[in-house]
């Protein structure tokens, strides 16, 4: 073994080597990253994106599904406009993704040269890459930029698309149960392993110039398996680094509040809590900006190190930002202070990369009157849609149950939602083959719990003038005179400012506003891309990954309120509340209400 070879292998094992090869590559990268990804981001969420959505939008027009949500979003997708969609937008959203790629690839691979890199002759250099991509194997480039890489869900991936995630909804459900929980690891782990396989195929289709993304996958596979062990090091060491990070982070911000607080003008408390907020923002959007090229360069380096420079096939004349120094003999003054000049120059920039980050994204007007439901009652206290679980509900405080119905066989209305009853009593039996009173007769057993199904009238009658209610009405396809025999059974119970009502199927909430004006419905959506002035609803509830700021802003522009479903973490009881929503459905109704609670009194 020689003896170049030799001191490769003892700094592989040397304490931290990673940490100081990337503030090696950072000394020269440092500056055209952060001004890459700066000027990248704010095109993105200023041209790019609103690019896409006009183009999406004008094609849901053509096809007649402007007023797509739900399954009607997906018949779309299925539907000859759908493929047109996925046809146009999909070469823009490849090109665009592996171009900031291709550009972060060659601004760390110079740094590791210890060269500086120019940003325009790499985009330059980066864009004419592009024809390159449209040979074979692009269909597997798409699934790894477009659905792949974001799935990992770990804010390392590309602007335009940086995670990607399974809704709430289907992972909440999926985890009631043993298999589906089994399953969702499964596909966790399978979406690891897969993109620990292709971690290397970027680097190589760039720095080799190969553009077969399958040939790249190979060559990435067999890299991964050499290089695994640094890998790992290198994610913890990742992990330490963030850690000191945020702890400085924290002692920083405490320090300014501190000042802050401690200065004799108005109030203190107010002061201490506005620094806090802007501390923070700022603070997560300077991270925001260097957690992909910290990944670049940590892919990168072990690239070269496991795959070595002979293999690069991309020449550096002109990109190197260190041989146009020097040129202009007259500037001396601005080349003494170019350094501070510089470094005040990029802060601006962030900063006003930043306040137009927040103006152009997550901005909203935090809504007093937030409402609280409870999610089929409180879970942690009953069976799910039982007597159990709507009394632990009323304990909580919570202003509403979100609870669901099913029709019987007889005509009646049970409070349910499975129209099976395998998961929750272990009977394999369909709502739709049993009458309320044989349904009634078999017991529900989660846990350490065990309950019935109740019926409307009976969860009516026990929680009038306790608590208000939000019936979902849900569908099995035997329905009888679902809509006149709910309506009826409210007026009996006079329980018309009791309830509201929500579903799914938008035909049925039409039905009910026909059939009771004078009562609240409202329209469930999991996925649209559609203003909701499209829709005639007293009200909205949303899937959590498509509560955005401009659905938010399009509902309150027609004076609708939104609700955001189902919400199970308080960071995002925070976030939802601040972007202005009007409440949220959640199984955490008692920690979403003390959060609410310490909102309300900042």
């Amino acid at each position: 073994m020689n003896t170049k070879q030799t001191n490769t292998n003892r700094l592989r094992f040397m304490p931290f080597q990673m940490t100081r090869d990337i503030l090696k590559v950072w000394k020269y990268a440092y500056r055209p990253f952060l001004i890459f990804e700066l000027i990248y981001k704010l095109l993105t969420i200023s041209v790019f994106i609103p690019l896409l959505s006009i183009i999406f939008n004008k094609l849901l027009a053509v096809g007649g599904f402007e007023a797509a949500a739900n399954h009607d979003l997906l018949r779309f997708l299925f539907s000859k406009y759908g493929l047109l969609s996925v046809l146009v937008m999909m070469p823009i959203a490849i090109m665009l993704i592996y171009t900031e790629f291709t550009v972060l690839f060659y601004i760390a691979y110079y740094g590791i040269q210890e060269k500086r890199a120019r940003i325009r002759p790499v985009l330059f250099k980066a864009i004419s890459s592009l024809p390159g991509l449209w040979r074979i194997g692009v269909f597997g480039l798409a699934l790894y930029l477009l659905l792949l890489f974001p799935l990992l869900d770990a804010n390392i991936g590309g602007t335009l698309l940086p995670n990607m995630t399974v809704p709430n909804f289907i992972t909440g459900e999926l985890m009631k149960t043993t298999f589906g929980t089994i399953a969702l690891v499964i596909v966790g782990l399978l979406i690891l392993a897969l993109n620990l396989i292709c971690i290397y195929a970027l680097p190589i289709m760039v720095l080799e110039g190969k553009y077969q993304f399958w040939n790249a996958v190979r060559e990435s596979k067999r890299l991964f398996w050499r290089s695994k062990w640094s890998l790992v090091r290198a994610v913890f060491e990742w992990a330490v680094i963030f850690l000191l990070l945020f702890i400085l982070l924290i002692c920083l911000i405490t320090l300014i509040a501190l000042i802050v607080f401690l200065l004799p003008i108005g109030d203190g408390d107010s002061r201490l809590m506005i620094t806090i907020g802007i501390a923070l923002s700022f603070g997560l959007y300077i991270a925001t900006l260097i957690m992909t090229p910290m990944f670049i360069t940590i892919i990168t380096l072990l690239y070269v190190r496991y795959q070595g420079h002979d293999r690069v096939d991309i020449d550096t004349d002109g990109v190197d930002a260190s041989v146009w120094k020097g040129r202009d003999m007259q500037r001396s003054l601005m080349r003494r202070y170019r350094a501070a000049l510089t470094a005040f120059g990029m802060l601006i920039l962030i900063v006003i990369g930043w306040g137009a980050t927040a103006l152009l994204t997550d901005w909203g007007e935090a809504n007093e009157k937030f409402i609280i439901m409870a999610h089929r009652g409180d879970t942690i206290s009953g069976i799910e849609n039982t007597m159990g679980a709507f009394e632990g509900a009323i304990r909580t405080g919570a202003d509403y149950i979100e609870l669901d119905i099913l029709q019987t066989k007889d005509g009646k209305l049970a409070v349910i939602h499975d129209e099976n009853l395998k998961r929750l009593s272990g009977k394999n039996v369909n709502v739709f083959d049993l009458t309320l009173a044989q349904l009634q007769q078999i017991s529900l057993r989660v846990g350490k719990f065990q309950d019935n199904v109740p019926s409307l009238d009976e969860v009516l009658e026990r929680t009038k003038g306790k608590i208000k209610l939000n019936v979902e009405l849900k569908t099995h396809g035997y329905e009888k005179d679902l809509v006149p025999i709910l309506v009826d059974t409210i007026r009996r119970h006079k329980a018309e400012q009791q309830v509201i009502f929500q579903s799914l199927d938008y035909e049925l909430v039409q039905k009910m506003k026909k059939a009771a004006p004078d009562l609240t419905v409202g329209y469930v959506i999991f996925a649209t891309f559609a203003s909701l002035n499209q829709f005639d609803a007293d009200f909205f509830v949303v899937e959590e990954s498509f509560a955005r700021p401009r659905l938010i802003s399009s509902a309150k522009m027609i004076d609708k309120p939104i609700y955001v479903w189902t919400v199970n973490d308080v960071k995002s009881v925070e976030y939802l509340y601040t972007l202005g929503v009007d409440g949220i459905i959640t199984d955490i109704a008692t920690d979403a209400k003390e959060t609410v609670q310490k909102l309300h009194k900042e």
